[in-house]
């Protein structure tokens, strides 16, 4: 019996030793995974901090980038709206361009013109001047010719005319009486 509790004991040690390390380790093992937990939460934890601030920063980015892309569409649409403006100004421009060249086109003829016209104003200001002087000459001869109508005639009583050298003759040899009727150099 000695072998046989020998072999119990060796038995028994090594069950006693198989549970000690099994128990030891399933500690070790409890601990391990507590802690694996524990650092995991932290890390998860840490984790999701990082997630949350990323998500935030990306919901700012996002936000930024919608205020971005609204101020770029409305920079577009202006932009557009002037680049339309531009290219009517352009259109209104190139037709006054053509109307100017076609302007420019007439040009020789109207400066032609002008110069004719210029030649026809010289031409009727000299024949002006000319008949001005034709004017004052036939003016003159009216007021010489009224001059000698007006000595040529005086009116005596009873509405008539008689030459006034025939007058200055009847004068210059009668005196005039104051009855006689006869009337020198007025008129009615």
């Amino acid at each position: 019996m000695e072998t046989f509790t020998y072999i119990s004991c060796v038995i028994l040690g090594i069950a006693l030793g198989v549970g000690g390390d099994w128990l030891f380790w399933q500690i070790r093992i409890k601990q391990a995974n507590d802690r694996v937990r524990e650092e995991s939460k932290s890390v998860g934890q840490a984790f999701n901090a990082q997630i949350g601030e990323k998500e935030r920063q990306l919901a700012s980015v996002q936000a930024e980038l919608a205020s971005l892309r609204e101020k770029s569409q409305a920079d577009i649409a202006a932009a557009r709206e002037e680049i339309a403006a531009l290219k009517n100004r352009l259109a209104d421009e190139g037709r006054q361009l053509v109307e100017a060249q076609e302007l420019n086109k007439q040009l020789p003829v109207l400066e032609k013109t002008v110069v004719d016209r210029q030649a026809a104003l010289a031409q009727l200001q000299t024949e002006k001047n000319e008949l001005a002087g034709v004017v004052e000459q036939l003016q003159a001869k009216i007021v010489k010719e009224r001059k000698s109508f007006d000595d040529g005639l005086v009116y005596v009583q009873g509405r008539h005319y008689l030459p006034a050298s025939v007058v200055r003759n009847l004068t210059s040899r009668h005196e005039v009486t104051e009855g006689s009727g006869v009337v020198v150099g007025e008129e009615e």
